[in-house]
């Protein structure tokens, strides 16, 4: 018995590479921890290394991103006529699973944990079925990852979840889309994976690298009286941890000692934008930007590096804003930002629904489920044209990335992490900015519909003797559109489903639009 479990990727860039830094899927881990421990199990993320298509496979669980779509269908196309039986889960399966079952045996909506065991228990004895729901979240449930199946594919092998989920309701983001929830474990049963983990790769990795965990929380911040029994938990284990938190924990200065005492010495925080009226569009209310140069400093001075993101919106930002924000990122203290996207309508959001809603079509014309990466506008400008808007996002990351202000940023940082003898979190700040050096591509249009093709649409080796009509290869092949020729969202598009209910209650599985 051979399984695979692929994570598809695309590069957003559209240059067709893999992206092996510090933050690699970690679902594969979980997912071959829930199967039995005597089987072959192979986990590949598309993020790191190609898939070996001369590999056969038994039994093939397949999860991505919505805009990776098109890449998954085709390699569960060639995996199926391969004689593999392949499974789908993820966002993307959870909200349309009645456009995904037909390009695969099954498939599954929400968490793996209570559907993975029954649909290796049904494969075994032929009984799999087309679509399986997941159970309540049970944080007893949650197995100790598989870490070893991914030592030699990612740099910080020591990666888990503590919570799942997050409590606000931000409108742009895919666990909206799903349903609003929080959950969390015992930091008991945390450091026993931790403890585990250890034991699992002590023999496969350095010791180095044994000494970092990344926790790939949503918002390990969602509920502070846990995060702060977490950090007492973890604190006499003498790690160096990082997650994602919002800005409203880390405004809590009490909250930032324990966390610093505990070994959290990196958090990315979700800033999105300098524009009050953005965040408030976007539903980002726990976001106090008045008070993110102070918040930045404390972490600092607590010796956590603080990274985050800006999403540009279409409907809010005009092109004053855009040129102003080099300025306000130096002067809030981040400098050069882990990303700078536009906010993008992932099918099945709030965002999304309420765009579809609109009586002028909002979206550009002709946009294809893989121009929803963020990295390509989608969404028709207010205040500006979409070619207005598109130059300016090209010199502002010209601006941002340019060696000029990383080198400002470590100017501005290393200093007062020096007088601190914080090291470690200098040598993260260095190898953070090194890493980020993103530049405009000129042979891009960076407008949906336009785009260019990511050299991934064509790299499943399917030939033609894979499809048995012309009909089915256009099926598996073309990609799939998302607005009509005058931005209007096409109708299949408007039937997705919430999967999670108040406190995490799983929904009706029907799944028809």
């Amino acid at each position: 018995m051979r399984v695979g479990i692929i994570f598809v990727f695309v590069d957003y860039h559209r240059k067709g590479e893999h992206h092996r830094g510090f933050l690699q899927p970690q679902i594969g881990a979980l997912i071959a921890a829930l199967l039995p421990a005597d089987i072959e199990i192979e986990v590949i993320n598309d993020t790191w290394e190609e898939p070996d298509w001369d590999r056969d496979y038994d039994l093939l669980f397949i999860s991505g991103m919505h805009s990776d779509f098109d890449r998954a269908r085709q390699i569960s196309h060639y995996w199926r006529r391969r004689g593999a039986k392949t499974v789908y889960g993820g966002n993307m399966a959870s909200t349309y699973p009645h456009l995904c079952l037909p390009f695969f045996d099954t498939v599954v909506i929400g968490d793996p944990e209570g559907s993975v065991p029954r649909i290796y228990r049904d494969f075994c004895a032929g009984e799999l079925q087309p679509l399986y729901k997941a159970t309540p979240y049970n944080p007893l449930h949650v197995p100790v990852p598989r870490f070893d199946l991914l030592a030699s594919k990612q740099i910080l092998p020591l990666g888990l979840e503590a919570t799942r989920g997050c409590p606000f309701g931000c409108n742009f983001c895919a666990l909206t889309g799903i349903g609003t929830r929080f959950h969390f474990r015992s930091p008991e049963c945390v450091v026993r994976d931790i403890s585990a983990g250890k034991t699992m790769l002590h023999k496969l990795v350095g010791s180095l690298r044994l000494g970092f965990v990344v926790f790939y929380d949503n918002n390990i911040g969602g509920n502070p009286q846990y995060l702060r029994r977490l950090c007492r938990a973890l604190e006499p284990l003498g790690i160096r941890w990082g997650s994602s938190i919002t800005f409203n924990a880390i405004a809590n200065a009490e909250l930032v000692r324990t966390m610093s005492r505990s070994g959290c010495r990196f958090l990315f925080v979700g800033l999105e934008s300098f524009n009050p009226d953005t965040l408030s569009d976007m539903r980002k209310h726990q976001n106090a930007i008045h008070k993110t140069r102070r918040i930045i400093e404390k972490c600092h001075e607590e010796g956590i590096l603080v990274a985050s993101g800006l999403m540009l919106s279409p409907q809010i930002d005009d092109l004053g804003y855009l040129r102003s924000i080099p300025k306000q990122l130096r002067d809030c203290g981040l400098y050069v930002p882990w990303y700078v996207c536009f906010e993008t309508p992932i099918p099945g959001t709030p965002h999304f629904q309420g765009l579809a809603a609109q009586a002028r079509p909002a979206l550009l014309p002709n946009a294809l489920l893989r121009d929803f990466n963020t990295y390509t506008l989608v969404v028709r400008p207010k205040k500006a044209s979409k070619e207005e808007f598109i130059g300016e996002y090209k010199w502002l990351i010209e601006n941002i990335y340019s060696r000029r202000n990383r080198a400002a940023k470590l100017m501005h940082d290393v200093p007062r992490l020096i007088r601190r003898g914080w090291y470690f979190t200098i040598l993260l700040n260095l190898i953070d900015q090194y890493q980020e050096s993103y530049r405009p591509d000129a042979s891009r249009t960076y407008e949906a519909g336009s785009d260019r093709e990511p050299p991934e649409s064509r790299g499943v080796p399917l030939s033609p003797a894979d499809f048995d009509s012309e009909s089915q290869r256009n099926t598996v092949m073309e990609p799939w559109q998302v607005s009509d020729t005058e931005g209007r969202v096409l109708p299949i598009w408007l039937g997705s489903r919430r999967v999670y209910g108040r406190k995490g209650r799983v929904a009706d599985p029907s799944v028809g639009p």
